[in-house]
C-alpha cells in the first residue's frame, strides 16, 4: 500500500513537471521579465565574479548600498557617494562614474541596454535553483555571440550567469521590492 502511494506521489511529480508548458514565446517572456524587473521598486543583487563578490542593494531611481569583498562599502544617493574602506567613512564627489558597470549589470539582469532583441532565446523550461522550481531561458547575442544564463520566477530573475574571458559572472536576485532604505552614513 505503502509503495504503491509512493510510487502514485513520484509519477504525479513528474507528470506535473513534464507537463509545465514549453512557453510560446521565449522573447515576449524575456520582454515580460524586462517590463517585471523595471516595475521593482528595490532588490538585492549579490555578484561574484573570479576575481570579486559584491553584495548591492538597490532603490530605485537613484539609491545603492555596495559592499565589496566582504571588506569595502559604497553608498549612492542621488549623485552623493561615500566610500568606507578601514572603518572611515569619506564623501566622494563625482565617484559615481566607478560604480557604473556592476550598477548597469544588476539593473539589466546581465543583458546589454537593448534588452532581448539583441538575443536568439531559447526557453530551457522548468529547472531547479536551490531548491526552487524556477523557468530557465538561454540567449546568445546576435552580435557577437555573448551568453547570458537567466532563471526566472515569476517573471522576475532569481539568478543570471554570463561566462567570460575571465570566468563566469553570477548575478543572484532577491528581497524584491523589501529592501530597506538606503540612507547617507553617519
Amino acid at each position: 500500500m505503502r509503495s504503491s502511494i509512493l510510487a502514485l506521489l513520484c509519477t504525479s511529480m513528474l507528470t506535473a513537471l513534464a507537463t509545465v508548458p514549453a512557453c510560446a514565446d521565449a522573447n515576449a517572456d524575456m520582454a515580460a521579465m524586462g517590463q517585471a524587473f523595471v516595475g521593482v521598486h528595490s532588490f538585492h543583487a549579490d555578484i561574484t565574479t573570479s576575481r570579486t563578490t559584491m553584495s548591492m542593494d538597490m532603490i530605485q531611481p537613484d539609491k545603492l548600498h555596495m559592499t565589496m569583498n566582504g571588506k569595502m562599502q559604497i553608498i549612492k544617493i542621488g549623485s552623493d557617494v561615500w566610500m568606507n574602506v578601514g572603518g572611515q567613512w569619506q564623501h566622494m564627489p563625482m565617484a559615481g562614474t566607478m560604480m557604473q558597470q556592476p550598477l548597469d549589470m544588476a539593473r539589466n539582469a546581465g543583458m546589454e541596454e537593448k534588452g532581448s532583441s539583441n538575443y536568439t532565446v531559447t526557453d530551457d523550461g522548468p529547472a531547479m535553483l536551490d531548491g526552487t522550481l524556477t523557468h530557465k531561458y538561454h540567449m546568445v547575442s546576435k552580435s557577437d555571440g555573448h551568453v547570458v544564463e537567466i532563471w526566472t520566477v515569476n517573471h522576475l530573475p532569481v539568478q543570471v550567469q554570463v561566462p567570460g574571458n575571465g570566468g563566469v559572472t553570477t548575478i543572484k536576485y532577491s528581497q524584491y521590492n523589501s529592501v530597506p532604505d538606503i540612507t547617507p552614513p553617519m
